[in-house]
């Protein structure tokens, strides 16, 4: 049996895909709430520009959770041959969220459409920070 753990520990794992999975509903639900309380204080949810004209909850789950699941296994994928790489992914997760909060402000009818969705951007960039930390250091260094 101590072999076996063994040989199994030698694989190294750069975080647990599920926790990307779970992240994303996370995101996906903390961003529906921000939606229905940025509409509930009277944001119009019109854009000028970009790739909706209206956002509604049907966008912010297309938007988080596909983004995600694809990205994450990517990820993944690369972070088992290169460890490392995880810890690229995450900044470079984190340079999108800020670059891309430029286009809610930009292209809101209404400042509280834009401070809406420049709050959900902020949620589904901590959320993929924290879902592509290598929570599985201490497990890869201990073989």
């Amino acid at each position: 049996m101590s072999a076996q753990v063994q040989q199994y520990k030698k694989f190294k794992m750069p975080f647990n895909y599920v926790q990307v999975l779970i992240a994303a509903f996370g995101a996906m639900i903390s961003s529906i709430f921000v939606f229905f309380v940025s509409e509930a204080a009277g944001a119009s949810m019109q854009f000028s520009g970009g790739l909706f004209q209206q956002l509604t909850v049907m966008e912010i789950v297309r938007f988080t959770v596909l983004p995600f699941a694809i990205l994450g296994l990517i990820t993944f994928w690369i972070g088992r041959a290169t460890p490392g790489f995880c810890r690229i992914a995450q900044w470079i997760g984190v340079a999108v969220v800020v670059v891309s909060l430029i286009n809610p402000i930009l292209y809101a009818a209404d400042l509280a459409s834009g401070i809406g969705l420049a709050v959900i951007h902020l949620i589904v960039g901590a959320s993929w920070y924290l879902a592509v930390n290598n929570s599985n250091k201490k497990y890869n260094e201990a073989t």
